[in-house]
């Protein structure tokens, strides 16, 4: 079940790309075979509208983006059917913490299969940009971060509030509804997971503005995959307090996934069940060659 530990804001484009190819994991939606039939116009559309791309670099684009589109179809659909048919074994017999732990580790090991393809798509593109599309971007960063999150009581008390209610209104999807007693358990898990929103804008900033450095410098397509690598998907840089953070809430999602188990009426599970069941097998029909990744989770032993 797709849900992991918060993370940075997402808005620039190379985070865009690799979260539109990934679309059909986070979108809890069962019209899964219209979305990634149509990925390629989502994130043409995208790219185009956040950094005004004229016609010739779209063009010049496109056969890149069709070869990450197709890698996915070929190499990712397994792991992402996979995913959710352990998540449906879960969902008919029960979540215990290692089973939650097992998932959580699938959705890791997604989460980077998939960055890797969308930082693979983003460096050409972005090596590509003009001097006057770098100031664009600049800018857009810019505004992107210009809320500074603020860490007094009332503000953090709010984000808390905000989080619970993301949290209750995802689950719900899944489920079918939450209950009250429900969402007070949401509430009080969530609420112990750290707050890292200062944090995690200072980070992005920073790895952000190093970025525009490069792509003025004239960095090439290399130089600035191996970059966006290190940033977005191995984490490499990761200030110790984030790295921190980061393990504190994959504990608390444990617990809070374990908690709702036990609080699940028949009902819910059944549309639980349902739910997943239908998202492993619209992967699967997705596949000229059905099957699911073979996944062994360290934490299962």
């Amino acid at each position: 079940m797709p849900i992991a530990p918060d993370p940075p804001p997402a808005r620039s484009l190379h985070i865009l790309l690799a979260s539109a190819l990934l679309l059909t994991v986070l979108a809890g939606c069962s019209r899964v075979s219209i979305l990634y039939h149509t990925a390629d116009i989502f994130i043409e559309g995208y790219a185009d509208d956040y950094l005004e791309l004229d016609s010739a670099q779209l063009a010049d684009w496109q056969p890149t983006l069709r070869s990450a589109l197709a890698r996915h179809r070929r190499d990712e659909l397994p792991y992402l059917a996979r995913f959710f048919d352990t998540a449906y074994d879960g969902a008919r017999s029960g979540f215990d913490s290692a089973r939650v732990a097992c998932l959580l580790e699938q959705f890791e090991h997604i989460y980077r299969r998939h960055f890797r393809i969308g930082v693979t798509a983003a460096a050409p593109l972005l090596i590509d940009l003009t001097p006057s599309q770098i100031r664009k971007l600049e800018s857009k960063f810019a505004k992107d971060n210009q809320d500074v999150p603020r860490n007094d009581p009332a503000s953090v008390a709010r984000r808390d509030r905000k989080r619970a209610e993301r949290y209750s209104e995802s689950l719900g999807w899944w489920f079918g509804s939450v209950s009250e007693r429900q969402k007070r358990i949401i509430a009080e898990v969530t609420e112990s997971m750290p707050d890292t929103a200062a944090d995690w804008m200072a980070y992005r900033s920073a790895k952000q503005a190093r970025l525009i450095v490069l792509l003025r410098r004239g960095a090439d397509e290399k130089s600035v995959r191996l970059y966006l690598n290190d940033w977005l998907v191995e984490y490499r840089d990761l200030p110790p307090e984030l790295t921190r953070a980061r393990a504190l809430i994959k504990e608390q999602i444990i617990k809070l996934l374990t908690r709702m188990d036990e609080s699940l009426t028949g009902e819910q599970r059944r549309h639980f069940a349902k739910r997943l069941r239908t998202l492993r097998d619209d992967f699967l029909s997705l596949q000229k060659r059905p099957h699911m990744a073979t996944v062994r989770c360290a934490t299962s032993g």
